[in-house]
């Protein structure tokens, strides 16, 4: 099974620096122009279900790959983003100053937010076991899978995803690997994916 794993485009928060958490922010207009370009440089990936974020900014982020693609496109709630809490909406600097109060915050926590992607792309691999998928999500649910994965090597802390950034995963022996991560649409080809199957089906071999 391989699992193409996209974020969202870029939002205005995005650019404010804001996190945005269960805040339902829409794309701004450099985010549809980055979901268009994602959704053209993966158009010749022939996917068999694309699952997004109940948010709308993955929504719309999927909604414009998944007009190249003869599929169907599920909303799955496992992918919807950290729940950032108090601190949802808050700046940088807005978010120093709430730290420096010492009180807590309701963030979801790291371990429950890695627990729950983890699962989410588990039972896709039941359900798809020999397929292509695609996954649109968010940042901080993205880099906590990237962080299990490699055993803390990328993802969360070390990893700033790029908006509407392709990231590849698939199953060895059971196990999720880690193919590439945080491509833009630029730095993507079709190419490097027929390399990697190439590479893949050698290695099972």
């Amino acid at each position: 099974m391989i699992i193409y794993l996209i974020r969202h485009g870029e939002t205005d928060w995005n650019l404010q620096g804001r996190l945005q958490g269960r805040e339902d922010i829409p794309l701004n207009k450099t985010g549809i122009q980055q979901a268009i370009a994602c959704g053209k440089a993966l158009q010749t990936i022939e996917f068999q279900s694309i699952q997004t974020s109940p948010l709308l900014r993955a929504k719309e982020t999927a909604e414009i790959i998944a007009s190249r693609q003869n599929c169907q496109l599920c909303v799955n709630s496992k992918l919807i983003e950290r729940d950032f809490g108090l601190l949802s909406g808050l700046t940088p600097l807005e978010r120093q100053t709430f730290e420096k109060e010492d009180r807590p915050d309701g963030m979801e926590p790291w371990d429950v937010l890695a627990k729950r992607a983890l699962m989410a792309i588990n039972e896709l691999g039941e359900t798809y076991p020999n397929d292509k998928i695609a996954i649109i999500s968010h940042g901080a649910w993205i880099n906590a899978l990237l962080a299990v994965i490699s055993r803390h090597e990328i993802g969360s802390g070390k990893t700033s995803l790029k908006n509407a950034c392709i990231s590849l995963l698939y199953r060895e022996k059971s196990e999720w690997e880690i193919g590439f991560y945080n491509l833009t649409a630029d730095e993507f080809s079709p190419s490097l994916y027929r390399n990697f199957i190439k590479f893949s089906s050698n290695t099972q071999n």
